[in-house]
């Protein structure tokens, strides 16, 4: 190995070093291209965010920039999730592997830095290998929605590789690069606001500024940069604000904050020395247990005690190996924004928090031991010798990146690996019970979601998905006992409501779900989920009018999305109920222009053209193609089928089956629709077909 300062002669040493470090990155993470994406953060900044999902267009990127969104501010990250979608569609795993690409070019940026700077190919290799290859760096990269990360690693590097060669020969133009690199990065995330205190160790070490320039003039010269990050600070607070992530001293006051700093410190360094329990979420005790949570206990005590010690040390060092310094300083520094002293979520840490923090531990630790090597003959055995200790750990950290990096295969297994290495997880029991019950395992889902409201009573959210499930079970008491408590918690949860409302319609109270939906729109009129429902509850109680108005603005408020092709084909079924049957038919083929297979689009279509009195629309045959798309999708035939079936079947001249679909309608339909259905059924059997 070689000492800082000391430059390395080999030509080819640089370049097998860059090929090794991808290499590496790719033999890793070259797995998450058959990885799927989660429903933890993914679907609000990619799956389910139409300005994401519909690509990189003017309009998007206009969007990216003017709004808060999932309670940040990055408009470069929303770009480049854009991008991806564009290329790639919504296919997780290259979105992946784009997130792998960054982190290789990452580790290379990272390497280049270090050799400038110092003139140490082997230390600078390795330190680049160790953030490479270590399990903490896991979460930033297998996770499609920690895109943030590493673009603004890839940014935080090139700010640092421009202050080296304005650090070399200052110029505007040269602080230019710096200053937009770090634009650049803020960004794409604000982590980067504590960046121009980390330009001014590197003044100290690597760069050796220090010397020759008084502190005073190299403080001032970081003002702009400062304004920079101030600015970002201010837009992130904003947004966090705006999204209500942002915990109140009321919520944790600020001995907690103080004691989460303390010990998240200390959690961090010891899963960097030993990554062992690394999970997708670390619930806050204080939030979970405060009775095991003592801010003023021996554990905090000691705990400051042993990093002012380590600061201490440090700082005594700073002759000998003022990388030490620089290093642990880098890392304190750089987890300030996330420590806890503003406490955003609910987790105690996060590995995300550690991506580019734990690297300046990583320079403490590699070049301070190349610098305490004694300067005698055997120096250059010994630097081998920890050399190839390093390259031991980094085997060894590779080996528990690569099982760490297959939890991130689906949520499945992101949350059973919470629940097994973490206790009182209610983030995973909940993640894992909406999983269990999209997949239908109803009984799992409420387990799931019991074991979540036992640590966490007042998540409103687990609270409304726990009545869904009742709802379906059939347990409709329960399901409403659910939705009030949810309400109770936060009066304006709009989920609760619409699903208050549906259980309404379930026990044909419309006049109840019509209040719900009414209220969902008031206080929430941006959504189309709740200007839908209340167009559907208004073409139940027969008025048309109101129901077309409903769903035009549902429509106005989901331009493009699968909400948008219902919003359609309730337009059309609204039309319909008013006679204006082209029209009608207009809408509800645009529904299946947007959603081919959407059963309500199909059932409405195929129900205007086997009923319509205008002749030039009455098509009998294609209804009974329409209804067949229907089956062919595998479903069981509902209520609804059967009611469109029995009118397709009239409208062809086969009046026995239709009476017979007819009467299998109205067995399996609510209450509420059996006159209209019996009314039907006795046209059917006077070998009338119906028309409307």
């Amino acid at each position: 190995m070689n000492s800082p300062g000391e430059r390395e002669r080999s030509g080819r040493g640089p370049a097998l070093v860059l090929l090794a470090l991808v290499a590496v990155v790719f033999a890793l993470y070259g797995q998450t291209a058959r990885h799927a994406f989660l429903s933890y953060d993914d679907g609000s900044y990619i799956t389910e965010n139409p300005h994401v999902a519909g690509g990189l267009t003017l309009a998007n990127a206009r969007w990216a920039f003017a709004e808060f969104h999932s309670a940040n501010w990055h408009p470069l990250t929303w770009l480049s999730h854009q991008l991806d979608v564009s290329l790639f569609q919504l296919e997780a795993g290259r979105h992946h592997l784009v997130n792998a690409a960054l982190h290789a070019l990452n580790a290379c940026l990272c390497f280049l830095f270090l050799r400038r700077a110092t003139g140490a190919l082997w230390p600078s290799a390795l330190c680049a290998l160790l953030f490479a290859v270590h399990p903490q760096r896991v979460e930033s990269v297998a996770w499609a929605a920690e895109r943030k990360d590493v673009l603004s690693g890839a940014f935080f590097f090139l700010t640092l590789l421009a202050y080296e060669r304005y650090a070399r020969a200052p110029s505007p133009a040269r602080y230019a690069g710096v200053a937009l690199a770090l634009a650049l990065g803020l960004l794409a995330k604000p982590m980067l606001v504590t960046l121009p205190a980390v330009l001014l160790l590197l003044d100290a070490w690597p760069l050796a500024r220090a010397p020759g320039r008084p502190w005073r003039a190299l403080v001032l010269e970081k003002l702009p940069l400062g304004a920079l990050c101030l600015g970002s600070a201010a837009l992130t607070w904003l947004a966090q604000s705006a999204g209500d992530a942002v915990r109140s001293t009321a919520v944790l006051g600020l001995a907690a904050r103080l004691a989460t700093a303390v010990l998240g410190t200390l959690a961090y360094l010891r899963q960097a020395v030993w990554p062992a329990g690394l999970c997708f979420f670390y619930p806050h005790p204080a939030f979970v247990a405060p009775e095991t949570f003592a801010p003023l206990g021996p554990r905090v005590l000691l705990g400051f005690l042993g990093l002012g010690a380590a600061t201490v040390g440090a700082f005594l060092l700073r002759r000998r190996a003022p990388a030490v310094l620089t290093g642990w300083l880098w890392m304190l520094l750089m987890l300030l924004p996330v420590i806890g002293i503003v406490q955003v979520g609910a987790q105690f840490h996060a590995d995300r928090y550690a991506y580019l923090p734990l690297l300046g531990a990583t320079l403490a630790l590699v070049f301070g031991l190349d610098a305490l090597v004694p300067a005698a003959a055997d120096a250059s055995r010994a630097r081998r010798a920890l050399f190839g200790l390093g390259l031991a750990a980094a085997a060894a950290l590779a080996a528990v990146t690569a099982r760490q990096v297959a939890t991130w295969h689906d949520m499945h297994t992101l949350c059973e690996r919470a629940l097994a290495v973490t206790e009182r997880n209610y983030v995973a029991h909940e993640h894992l019970a909406l999983l269990l019950q999209k997949e239908g395992d109803l009984a799992g889902a409420e387990s799931h979601y019991l074991s979540t409201l036992a640590i966490a009573p007042r998540l409103y959210d687990a609270h409304s998905n726990l009545g869904a499930v009742y709802m379906q079970l059939g347990r409709r008491a329960e399901a409403r006992a659910q939705y009030e408590e949810a309400l109770r918690l936060q009066p304006d949860f709009l989920d609760a409501r619409l699903n208050w409302g549906m259980l309404c319609e379930l026990e044909d109270d419309l006049v109840g779900a019509e209040a719900h939906y009414e209220r969902a729109t008031r206080e929430h009129p941006e959504s189309a989920a709740a200007w839908l429902k209340l167009g559907d509850v208004a073409l139940r109680t027969l008025d048309p009018a109101r129901a077309g108005e409903a769903y035009a603005t549902a429509l106005a408020r989901a331009p493009g999305t699968a909400l948008a092709a219902e919003a359609e084909a309730g337009l059309g079924q609204a039309l319909a109920e008013r006679g204006r049957a082209e029209e009608a038919r207009e809408h509800l083929e645009r529904a299946l222009g947007l959603a081919p297979d959407a059963p309500r689009a199909l059932h409405a279509l195929a129900w205007l053209l086997a009923t319509s009195e205008r002749e030039e629309l009455r098509d009998p045959k294609r209804a009974a193609e329409l209804l067949d798309r229907c089956r062919a999708r595998g479903e069981a035939p509902n209520w609804m089928h059967l009611h469109v079936l029995a009118a397709v079947l009239a409208a062809q001249g086969r009046y026995p089956d239709a009476v017979r679909a007819a009467a299998e309608a109205e067995a399996h339909a609510p209450a509420a629709e059996w006159p209209r259905l019996r009314a039907e059924r006795h046209e059917y059997e006077a070998g009338r077909a119906l028309v409307r």
